[in-house]
């Protein structure tokens, strides 16, 4: 998103770029569609140190820019929005299907391409070395973040805890945190305010928060010590989930990349009770 790539640069601007670039994010629902002599107007600039700005970020000029945040703005829109806007509908099927596909497979592919190597070992390891790691999550994400506490909990041998519903339903697992425990967070528009009450006390009790979200508009974004961006642009829902799902995946992969033997062991010790448990339940049919 260029919000997210204004940001990333702020610390390489010249003192100009910095009032066009604060400008454009603090009013930045309004830019696709303001001219570049009210943007001049609001950031007290010219219209030349705009262009040049536009073309510090990467693109040709300011129409440019704009239509970039337009299309940025679009994947925004509320569900019924983007129902009402959209002209899939009169396509044929196969069309749909394909610009369906087309919007997953490219969620997928920028959400994997993003991820930084070193960004992603500090997560394996803070994960191997924590002592206890809480899950956090709300709404349709508490049903992603579920999956990942599963994952995480089959390959590692350490209590996990899963935080979601309103506050009474799980203050009595964050009473518990400690210094060596992690939290991991994922929160995707609408961000819920109970993900700013989980990391104000997760930081008061010096545990390291990771973060899955979608840009760096997240109230808690830098508030995170390490944050994985996802792609999660969905035509019609309000996200797609499929970026977060691959994530999760990936993680746990590299998990057992790092400890063979442990992910070696806890999946056999897993295979193992299960066909247990099998085993009694198809001795008791048989009786």
């Amino acid at each position: 998103m260029v919000s997210k790539k204004i940001s990333e640069m702020m610390g390489q601007f010249s003192p100009v770029n910095k009032k066009i670039a604060s400008c454009v994010l603090r009013n930045y629902t309004e830019m696709g569609f303001t001219s570049i002599e009210s943007l001049s107007s609001m950031a007290g600039v010219s219209k030349a140190s705009i262009v040049r700005f536009s073309r510090t970020i990467g693109f040709s000029g300011f129409n440019e820019l704009k239509k970039r945040i337009q299309s940025d703005l679009k994947k925004k829109l509320q569900p019924y929005e983007k129902i009402a806007t959209t002209d899939l509908d009169k396509k044929t099927v196969g069309a749909q299907l394909q610009e369906l596909a087309r919007n997953e497979i490219d969620n997928l592919r920028k959400t994997l391409s993003s991820i930084e190597e070193e960004e992603l070992l500090s997560w394996v390891r803070a994960i191997g070395k924590a002592r206890n790691i809480y899950f956090a999550g709300f709404g349709a994400t508490r049903h992603i973040v579920s999956l990942m506490q599963y994952t995480l909990s089959v390959l590692q041998r350490k209590p996990t805890w899963l935080l979601d519903g309103s506050i009474s339903d799980f203050s009595y697992k964050i009473k518990l945190m400690e210094k060596n425990d992690i939290l991991i967070l994922m929160t995707f528009p609408p961000y819920s305010k109970e993900i700013e009450y989980i990391v104000r006390y997760a930081r008061e009790k010096d545990v390291e928060v990771f973060l899955i979200t979608d840009s760096v508009e997240c109230p808690v974004y830098s508030q995170a010590r390490s944050k994985i961006v996802c792609e999660n642009n969905s035509l019609l829902f309000g996200n797609s989930f499929v970026g977060p799902i691959a994530l999760i995946e990936v993680i746990g992969n590299f998990l057992i990349l790092s400890e063979k033997e442990l992910g070696m062991t806890e999946m056999k010790t897993l295979w193992e009770v299960e066909e247990k448990g099998y085993s009694l339940i198809d001795s008791q049919f048989e009786k």
